[in-house]
């Protein structure tokens, strides 16, 4: 049996449902809210799971770290602190920084 969770098709996660779906398919996905945010590997793929499937994964899969959703999970940029094992958004993201810019479709139109 092979340890590694198998990864299905990109789930889009920011509405926090259970990532949980046999057969990889719509039709079978859980309904249920997640309650739990995993790192399945090194690469950082990420899923999510409601409370009955993380005990699942527990029981039959390798990941890297698993945390209670948190307000940083699936924000854009937020990233996985490997020593408290939660997601943290960082204190000074790059969009803080950055210079306002007309959009390059507004120019074109003008």
């Amino acid at each position: 049996m092979d340890p590694f969770a198998p990864l299905g098709r990109f789930v889009d996660y920011r509405d926090q449902k259970c990532g949980y779906s046999p057969g990889d398919s719509e039709a079978t996905d859980c309904p249920a809210d997640a309650t739990w945010h995993i790192l399945w590997n090194a690469d950082r793929d990420t899923g999510m799971a409601c409370d009955p499937h993380m005990a699942t994964v527990r029981a039959r899969y390798v990941f890297v770290g698993a945390h209670s959703i948190g307000p940083d999970c699936g924000m854009p940029g937020a990233l996985w602190d490997f020593d408290d094992n939660r997601c943290i958004y960082p204190e000074e993201p790059a969009a803080e920084s950055a210079e306002a810019a007309v959009p390059l479709h507004a120019q074109e139109s003008a």
